[in-house]
């Protein structure tokens, strides 16, 4: 068998240099609000389910829900874009239960073992991501956090679990060609930064992965959202590659305004790309950008597209690996989205009468300014967007009590249990422009 492998600052699959030109699934595997319309992380939409309906619908729904969203129909249309790889976000609750840490849950085996062979057959890397680690690597929905503090960096018995984990996860597919390697851990965020931590812990990691597997990748995530690589000193495993992401629009949201010229946006763009590459240039290891993309809901497609295009551009001029966020998701930014008059379109349309992710994040920020109001002195701008997290995580409380079961339960069991098939590829509808955008830079006159 042969495996993609380092060296230098290059992948190598079959003696050749190979750039990956690929997609992340999206909310599948870790459920993020803003993607499929729904308020709250992943663990109270699955409480909120489960008090409304009981336990065993409950864990009906979400088995639908992943057996739907991605099937063998996916990966016809996904060989059909011709991207390479493809990255998979997951929650460590499919392979570890909270209240029996001991033992592996062979639920996540199951879905992993079934897009193994997808992407065995399609002939696709597999690129697993841990995307929530338990209390959170950083202060944000996506990591499943209940608190908007990143407790994951506070508690070594977390860290100790995730080694375990993914070492069972190396154990179970080390001899898999299709899989790339192990994406350790999604954006870390220490707060504070201390010392050495991450560090210890990618360490830790791959110690234990290169127990068991010698064969697959090792990709690491820089602090600050995997965009500030400072606190990574060395990679001692040679097969060791960095991943990072870029959203220069989550920083600087003027540069999505439709009338900011595309000249001056494109060398925006590469100023700050460069600069992250920079940061990066000192491991001279393969570099792949794990996350990038913007919003289509909200804007108008054809400007998106202008801003997809010259992201793409910037990574193959200077040979970045990338996998653009998303796939699929409830019409926010995937390329592929349940078809407007779907169950579960409808739903989302109901909720966003009410909660939205941009009111969440407006809501979350006013707070903490008339809470500052109430203190002496000048409060830090760094501390105001850290309680930022901490507030929406009190208003994730209040959207599940008062926007999320109530509409549950307005719409009932027999409703709401036929919202999953509105992911199934033949339920779904797909951006014909980003396609053919895809099809610029995925087809042989880049390989």
């Amino acid at each position: 068998m042969e495996f993609v492998r380092v060296k230098g600052d290059k992948f190598f699959y079959k003696g050749k240099p190979l750039l990956f030109r690929g997609l992340g699934i999206g909310s599948w595997l870790n459920m993020e609000h803003f993607m499929l319309g729904i308020p709250t992380p992943e663990k109270q939409i699955k409480e909120a389910f489960t008090e409304c309906f009981g336990q065993e619908k409950s864990e009906s729904f979400f088995e639908d829900f992943v057996t739907s969203f991605m099937g063998e129909e996916d990966f016809k249309f996904l060989k059909k874009l011709g991207i390479n790889l493809l990255r998979v976000p997951f929650n460590y609750h499919w392979f570890l239960d909270d209240e029996n840490p001991a033992v592996l849950k062979e639920e996540g085996f199951r879905h992993f073992d079934r897009l193994l062979k997808l992407c065995t057959e399609f002939e696709i890397f597999l690129m697993p991501d841990l995307h929530a680690a338990p209390g959170g690597q950083n202060p944000d929905w996506h990591s499943d956090n209940q608190t908007g503090t990143p407790q994951f960096w506070q508690y070594g018995i977390f860290q100790e679990q995730m080694v375990e984990m993914w070492k069972a996860i190396a154990k179970r597919y080390a001899n898999q060609p299709y899989l790339l390697g192990y994406d350790i851990l999604n954006e870390p965020y220490l707060i504070p930064p201390k010392g050495g931590m991450l560090q210890n812990f990618y360490e830790n990691v791959t110690q234990a992965i290169r127990q068991v597997d010698v064969n697959h990748i090792i990709l690491l995530e820089g602090d600050f959202f995997a965009m500030d690589f400072s606190a990574i000193q060395e990679l001692k495993d040679e097969q060791t590659a960095i991943t990072f992401h870029f959203y220069p629009t989550v920083w600087e949201a003027d540069l999505c305004d439709i009338d900011y010229p595309r000249q001056r946006r494109r060398e925006i763009f590469e100023d700050r790309f460069y600069k992250m590459l920079s940061n990066m240039q000192k491991f001279r290891r393969p570099l792949l950008c794990g996350e990038a993309g913007y919003d289509i809901a909200g804007h108008q497609l054809w400007h998106v597209m202008e801003m997809v295009e010259d992201t793409l551009e910037l990574f193959e001029k200077y040979q970045v690996s990338w996998t653009l966020w998303s796939y699929k998701d409830a019409c926010f930014m995937g390329i592929v989205y349940p078809k407007k008059e779907s169950a579960w379109m409808e739903f989302a349309r109901e909720i966003h009468r009410q909660w939205t992710h941009y009111k969440e994040m407006e809501m979350g920020k006013a707070l903490v300014e008339q809470m500052c109001q109430y203190f002496p002195g000048e409060v830090s701008e760094k501390l105001k967007y850290e309680l930022q997290f901490r507030q929406r995580a009190l208003l994730f409380t209040l959207q599940k009590e008062q926007i999320l079961k109530p509409q549950l339960l307005r719409w009932g069991w027999k409703k709401i249990s036929q919202m999953p098939a509105s992911f199934r590829m033949e339920n779904c509808g797909y951006y014909k422009e980003y396609e053919e955008l895809l099809a610029k830079f995925t087809m042989d006159k880049y390989s």
